[in-house]
């Protein structure tokens, strides 16, 4: 699927550790660097999507359903991908390597986007439809890129990542172990053999890029490149009579009077000056040490032996995170015409009961987070 990636020079050095030649040990921590980069990457998505959710007020429009079921495969991809690294020994970094708005992706991942926080908007969902861009291009792409207004596409997509991932656990072919994996409202299937690495990647590349040549992941069922590519559009993606896919059924919606008027968060997140009303700063503060809570019970839940407990703690807190987030996306900024937003800061847990607001930026690195979807199934709306 990756071709040859000495041959690549847009590939990252920790993507390209995964087929160099080596012994055992080697490949292990290639393999486990590259995972705990894939959790992170798989954090990366749902900060944005979660809020350009928020900020479309009708919760129960099909938009908001089609996003919000993308959120929950999402959440799914995370697990899966922390069932792979806790499966040959490792222990994904979460909390600790909690990611930074706006800021890229991880692993070299699309290097040519910039990731914000933000409404949901036309430019926001050309970002998000790059991130999710299928490795191979056909006449249907086209038909959904059209004037999306990303020229340069990335040589290397999240579906060339898992790739290698793919060949290099063949490669390894490592012995695999069900301590401190999780099943259940977070992740389908354990990761017991290599069989089980191909059926988890499987999922995660079809539920993103789709299947190659057609739309659906699965029969009636579209991936999240194409969900996208239905919102920006605003048209509903559909075969004819003869199979051939196209962009057709109008979707009724005003990109200006059904969102929510929310500020790209600014970079490092909003600081005290910039928070400038009790009851902003009150909702800021609140969401961020629920979210610190919830990436702090994800990083016990595949760390330690209670795991299925920390998963009911961290969905408490999913839900928890919208009651601050709701109210903040309403409440005018007093510098101009937009709204505040959740900006997902990681709070250390010593800043939680001192300062009320870290004095600097706490995030590491680019990107994270996740929120209030899994037990929220709601038909998908496509």
């Amino acid at each position: 699927m990756t071709g040859n990636l000495a041959q690549a020079p847009a590939i990252p050095a920790l993507v390209l550790r995964l087929s160099a030649a080596g012994d055992e040990a080697e490949q292990r921590r290639a393999i486990l660097d590259a995972l705990n980069g894939a959790v992170t990457l798989e954090f990366a998505t749902i900060p944005p999507y979660l809020t350009a959710l928020w900020t479309i007020k009708d919760e129960r429009h099909p938009l908001a359903n089609s996003l919000r079921n993308i959120l929950q495969e999402e959440m799914l991809h995370l697990a899966l991908v922390c069932n792979m690294l806790v499966s040959i020994g490792g222990a994904p970094q979460i909390s600790s390597a909690a990611p930074a708005y706006p800021g890229k992706l991880p692993l070299g991942v699309h290097p040519e986007l910039t990731v914000p926080l933000g409404r949901f908007c036309k430019p926001m969902l050309q970002v998000f439809m790059e991130i999710e861009r299928p490795e191979h291009i056909d006449p249907v792409h086209e038909i959904a890129d059209e004037e999306i207004g990303i020229e340069d596409h990335a040589e290397f997509t999240i579906g060339q990542l898992y790739g290698s991932l793919l060949s290099a656990f063949r490669k390894l072919d490592p012995e695999f172990s069900q301590d401190r994996q999780v099943t259940g409202p977070l992740s389908w299937i354990p990761i017991l053999s290599l069989d089980d690495v191909g059926e988890a990647i499987n999922i995660i590349e079809r539920q993103g890029e789709g299947s190659v040549g057609r739309p659906e992941e699965r029969r009636g069922h579209l991936a999240h490149y194409w969900r996208f590519a239905e919102m920006y559009h605003l048209q509903r993606l559909e075969k004819d009579a003869s199979g051939t896919w196209g962009l057709g059924t109008p979707i009724e919606f005003d990109f200006d009077t059904d969102v929510w008027p929310v500020a790209n968060i600014p970079e490092g997140g909003y600081q005290l000056d910039e928070a400038r009303e009790p009851e902003a700063f009150h909702l800021l503060r609140q969401f961020n040490i629920t979210y610190s809570k919830l990436l702090d019970y994800l990083q016990t839940t595949w760390s330690g032996d209670n795991g299925q407990a920390m998963i009911l703690k961290a969905i408490e807190a999913m839900f928890e995170l919208e009651k601050y987030a709701k109210p903040l996306i309403q409440m005018r900024r007093p510098d101009c015409e937009l709204n505040y937003g959740p900006d997902f800061r990681y709070i250390p847990l010593e800043e939680r009961q001192g300062s009320p607001w870290p004095t600097t930026s706490t995030s590491i690195g680019p990107l994270s987070g996740p929120s209030d979807l899994l037990l929220r199934a709601t038909p998908s709306g496509n």
